[in-house]
């Protein structure tokens, strides 16, 4: 199709099916190590977004449902009119909870620690004032108040001297998402290796499904990493979100919904549509909103993920179809095949899946240094306590952190970005860019640009690589909203509705890392003992489903430090949607794997 009568029938059939670009292509160098992926071309002008607005990939707003390749409307897919802001659910039910977060609590727990291995340095200060003028400000170690006399340096002498095992108990089942006692976040672990047990199924009779999610200072975490909506196929149904917002997790919630073309007019292939989200609901902290959202009809969704613009690309999670094929195997199967079933019903499960997450997971680190203290004998020196206490401290602000690589992993200068997948999600860097900062790849305002990756594996499984556009090539509308009125950040975010496509002509494998053949005895980076019957990786096998139907002629040798490489570039030929450059995420492993670009 010509570009004139692309750009014709975009603007005329929109929000009906827009072409597809037939010319993308993927390659692999000589050597095996970089996956040269080229994008579909655009049919748009060449208009630089950032420079001159409007950009020419915007299409008009209509108010109106999608269509399907057959012409039949896909209901609620118009999220949002002027008579009725939000189109696709009512309005929230709105209840307090408890606000504390993980983060805050294993902070603390962190701190009392960092008080019993360094006492003496606890009882030191005999400072009344600081250089502000100020007295020594409330305190949990001086009792909570503030003092400004005479003893405003002194430090109570029953503070903590002795490990409290109930706290370092409370940071492992924080870690391994077991139950905790009047927490929001309870049974939702930082260690990712539940998802086999986060699969969720539309019940037949109320066609509905309910998802809990907490949102925090950088993290999203779900009870649902897959829906099976097998029972709808041809009716609307909904979801029922439970949204628990956490300390320092203010944020709109925004769903972001993907849709395939009708497969029954397809002959079963599963094309890309249009994507929206489905709402942008201004949320506050110490709150939860339970959000009944419509859903079209099963068979038209693809995805759904969860993101905040305020702390993004970390503030992100996805929910799969549960019924999708990825590479040649169920979606499902892919974390199944790693974790097992119900991995965290017996210890000896529990141990085995988190023994696939890499060592080099600042979550793990946590885990591990937990564990050893837990277990710390009395007669062991007081420096290994503070060693402990050093890494604790140390893997928890890598934790909090994805906008930059932990500790052990180094930013390759030859790439512009570097990704590191580790505990089944992603840390990311780009290159000369403050980490505090939202990713921006600056160099791509126009086609022709090209963007270059390292992708390093810490886990001990392969994950995948593969990236989204969101209207940049197809066209995308905004649906402006003022949120003022309730709390939102104003009329200048939108409701956006976008004709995806992808980037990546197909998964490129990363392979996994190799574990070290030993580890210093008695040190923190020590494995607990495998059981027999632990996984086969583990155990040095090569199991079959390690062997990625894409596989062939990629280089898969590990790196020096037994991390798993590859690269990859892509070659973009249209102009980026301003609301977002490109979407990149591990296909095999969604959830929280995702670290997009702006």
């Amino acid at each position: 199709m010509v570009a004139g009568a692309a750009v014709a029938q975009a603007q005329t059939n929109h929000p009906g099916p827009l072409p597809l670009p037939g010319d993308l292509s993927v390659e692999l160098s000589p050597d095996g190590k970089t996956t040269i992926f080229t994008t579909g071309t655009a049919f748009y002008d060449e208009v630089n977004p950032f420079a001159e607005r409007p950009p020419s990939n915007v299409l008009p707003t209509v108010y109106e449902n999608a269509t399907d390749s057959g012409g039949d409307i896909i209901p609620n897919t118009l999220p949002s009119t002027p008579e009725n802001p939000y189109n696709l659910h009512p309005d929230p039910v709105v209840t307090d909870i408890n606000p504390r977060s993980p983060e805050e609590d294993l902070r603390r727990i962190i701190q009392h620690l960092n008080e019993v291995a360094y006492s003496e340095a606890r009882q030191a200060t005999d400072q009344e004032f600081f250089a502000n003028g100020k007295g020594v400000p409330a305190d949990a170690r001086r009792g909570g108040i503030e003092r400004t006399g005479s003893d405003a340096g002194t430090i109570e002498e029953d503070g903590a001297s002795q490990i409290d095992y109930d706290k370092v108990q409370m940071a492992i089942d924080i870690l391994e998402g077991n139950p905790v006692a009047n927490r929001a976040y309870s049974g939702l672990p930082l260690l990712h290796y539940k998802g086999s047990e986060f699969v969720k199924t539309v019940d037949p009779e109320t066609k509905n499904v309910t998802v809990h999610q907490i949102w925090t200072r950088e993290n999203i975490e779900s009870d649902a990493m897959f829906i099976d909506p097998s029972a709808v196929p041809n009716e609307e149904w909904t979801i029922t979100y439970v949204i628990d917002v956490l300390r320092r997790g203010h944020e709109d919630f925004a769903p972001f919904m993907l849709l395939f073309d009708d497969p029954n007019d397809l002959d079963g292939a599963a094309l890309p549509h249009v994507a929206m989200d489905q709402t942008f609901f201004p949320m506050e902290e110490g709150k939860r909103y339970t959000f009944k959202m419509k859903m079209p009809p099963a068979r038209y969704w693809n995805l759904t993920y969860h993101w905040g613009w305020r702390v993004h690309s970390p503030r992100i999670q996805s929910v799969e179809n549960a019924t999708k094929v990825v590479a040649g195997k169920n979606i499902v199967e892919w974390e199944t095949d790693v974790f097992g079933e119900n991995p965290s019903s017996t210890e000896e499960k529990k141990l085995k899946a988190i023994s696939m997450i890499g060592d080099l997971s600042p979550a793990k680190r946590m885990w591990k240094a937990f564990r050893e203290i837990e277990d710390i004998a009395p007669a062991k020196p007081h420096s290994y306590l503070r060693t402990l206490v050093d890494e604790l401290q140390a893997s928890f602000e890598d934790w909090k952190h994805r906008n930059k690589l932990p500790r052990g992993v180094e930013p390759s200068p030859d790439h512009h970005q570097t990704l590191f997948y580790v505990n089944n999600t992603i840390y990311g860097t780009i290159n000369d860019q403050d980490a505090n900062a939202q990713p921006i790849f600056h160099q791509w305002e126009t086609r022709g640009a090209t963007m270059t990756s390292k992708l390093y594996n810490g886990d001990y499984f392969p994950h995948a690589y593969f990236s989204v556009d969101f209207g940049g090539l197809r066209g995308y509308e905004n649906i402006f909203q003022n949120t003022l009125p309730i709390g939102g950040a104003g009329p200048w975010f939108t409701f956006g509705r976008a004709h995806w496509f992808i980037n990546t002509a197909a998964p490129a494998l990363v392979p996994a890392a190799e574990r070290p053949d030993t580890y210093e005895e008695g040190s923190y980076y020590e494995v607990a003992a495998l059981p027999e019957e632990a996984s086969e990786v583990a155990q040095g096998v090569r199991p079959n489903w390690l062997e990625h139907p894409g596989n062939n002629g990629y280089w898969t040798e590990p790196t020096a430090e037994g991390i798993g490489e590859h690269n990859i570039a892509i070659n973009f030929r249209y102009e980026p949607s301003i609301r977002l450059r490109y979407y990149q995420f591990d296909p095999l492993h969604h959830n929280v794997a995702i670290w997009s670009v702006h």
